[in-house]
């Protein structure tokens, strides 16, 4: 197993949070290129700006249930209801098929889902942004369009959440990739 981060290590929630995920990341079941990399960077994101063992937790595991056979069930029983709760909240829909509906919803149900899941959720876009932008920097035409939505939606809604200005400056460094190739 690796090293924890610093920023993880010595940290009573966070600690077994990572050594779960770092478990779950590296087992069967998962989804392809399903990596724990974007839930630490979610996690580190979460924890710079200064939010609490629970939320930094909650960051690492937000993705889990998405990538691989976990259930929202199995985080409750190893974290309890406030974080299971939350990863719950933080999990996509998978019974809507259309993807701008399943988002749409998505993107509502967490912003009614609390701050810290709002958080959480706009700092998984951010991590996603600086990881396209570190790359080539081009991202599937609907997914850009959902960060968008999603911007302009929080930015709305919920203007004093953390998150919403690097997105705003980092989003245009981002572009729609080719369908047509």
């Amino acid at each position: 197993m690796a090293t924890a981060p610093d920023f993880i290590s010595g940290r009573d929630l966070v600690g077994p949070a990572y050594d779960f995920a770092q478990r779950v990341y590296s087992g069967p079941g998962l989804e392809p290129g399903a990596d724990i990399d974007h839930p630490l960077a979610v996690a580190a994101i979460v924890d710079a700006a200064g939010f609490g063992d629970d939320a930094v937790a909650t960051a690492l595991l937000h993705d889990i249930v998405e990538d691989s056979t976990t259930t929202a069930a199995d985080v409750r029983s190893q974290f309890g209801p406030e974080i299971g709760g939350w990863v719950e909240v933080l999990t996509e829909d998978i019974s809507i098929a259309d993807y701008h509906e399943r988002k749409e919803e998505h993107r509502n149900r967490v912003l009614t889902g609390g701050s810290v899941t709002a958080s959480i959720y706009l700092a998984d876009k951010l991590a996603r942004t600086r990881a396209i932008r570190a790359g080539d920097g081009l991202i599937d035409p609907d997914r850009l369009e959902h960060y968008w939505d999603t911007l302009e939606l929080f930015a709305g809604r919920r203007p004093e959440l953390p998150f919403l200005a690097e997105l705003a400056e980092e989003l245009p460094g981002l572009k729609p990739e080719d369908r047509t190739a």
